[in-house]
């Protein structure tokens, strides 16, 4: 059993390796990991054209989860005939994405229209629900699928074996890894964001032992055991920092009261800027240019990430 795979830049919010999807090429033809999503839909096709792929020979879609950067696309794939495999919380939403596009429009604002789109429906036999641990065919290989909440709910990551190569594509489930420099981004948005089951996810990653970590937004990150598990914990480390920090801001913003729109935006202006001022030093020190820490991290990232932590504390209270 041979294969090959190709990670393939996207051109998400117009910025190099903000995110990728993978082509794989298989003994029985193409499958693709993430579709990106609906406003890079012609920069995909391009890409895959120059790889001599047409879409409509991408028979089998496999997704980690359905948040737009990630599934946005699936339904162009559908219209070519596509298999659109999901987590069994997502396929209701890729057949009738209504509701999953309203919560972008409120996630995204303004944001929205440019850098996202809105996702076109899947039909109901193409959009196929996969469970924690099943096995799927495609390609002419078997992919394993992986449930690994705490970024969301219905999130898998998906392991590829073969010899003594263990090929794991993460999605979010090991943060961004942002170019050029040694720093990864823990992206927290709002509904489903849980930092415990996101603490179980990376064990459950570190316990099925990959070798090959290819992230959605950073690519591949390893190509050894030692090198992987150095990055899972890498991982860790951020992850708890982040949410303690972000834990901080959230019991203040609850406490103070601020439940009107004018004093909760005041609060959360404040939060974030003290977010900034916190993140911003540590991701120039490992080496994110000042033009990749605004495009990166800037106030709208900042923002997202203390409204997923806002949803999860009050959710909690």
């Amino acid at each position: 059993m041979t294969f090959q795979i190709q990670a393939i830049d996207v051109g998400y919010l117009n910025l190099a390796g903000a995110a990728n999807v993978f082509l794989i090429e298989g003994p029985d033809g193409f499958a693709l990991i993430e579709s990106g999503t609906a406003t890079t839909w012609p920069e995909l096709v391009s890409q895959l054209e120059l790889r001599g792929v047409h879409p409509t020979q991408i028979m089998d879609l496999l997704l980690t989860h359905i948040h737009l950067d990630h599934a946005g696309a699936a339904g162009h794939f559908a219209a070519g005939d596509s298999r659109v495999w999901v987590h069994t919380f997502g396929v209701a939403h890729l057949i009738d994405p209504t509701k999953l596009i309203a919560s972008s429009r409120r996630v995204h604002g303004e944001m929205y229209e440019r850098f996202y789109g809105d996702l076109w429906p899947t039909p109901q036999s193409q959009a196929l629900a996969v469970s924690d641990g099943q096995k799927i065919s495609a390609a002419g290989l078997q992919f394993l699928a992986i449930e690994t909440p705490g970024h969301a709910r219905h999130h898998h990551a998906w392991l590829l074996e073969h010899a003594h190569e263990r090929h794991v594509f993460v999605g979010d489930a090991l943060g961004i890894a942002v170019p050029n420099s040694d720093f990864i981004s823990i992206p927290t948005p709002p509904p489903e964001f849980d930092p415990l089951a996101w603490k179980h996810s990376l064990q459950r990653l570190r316990d099925d032992a990959p070798t090959h970590l290819w992230l959605t937004h950073g690519g591949l990150q390893s190509s050894n055991a030692p090198d992987a598990l150095r990055f899972i914990d890498r991982v860790q480390e951020r992850l708890q920092e982040e949410c303690a920090l972000l834990q901080k801001f959230s019991a203040a913003i609850i406490a103070s009261g601020a439940r009107e729109s004018s004093a909760y935006e005041h609060a959360l202006k404040n939060a974030i800027q003290e977010y900034k001022n916190w993140l911003h030093p540590k991701a120039i020190t490992a080496g994110v240019s000042p033009q990749h820490v605004d495009q990166f991290l800037g106030d709208y990232f900042l923002r997202m990430n203390l409204q997923g932590a806002l949803r999860h504390a009050s959710a909690r209270a």
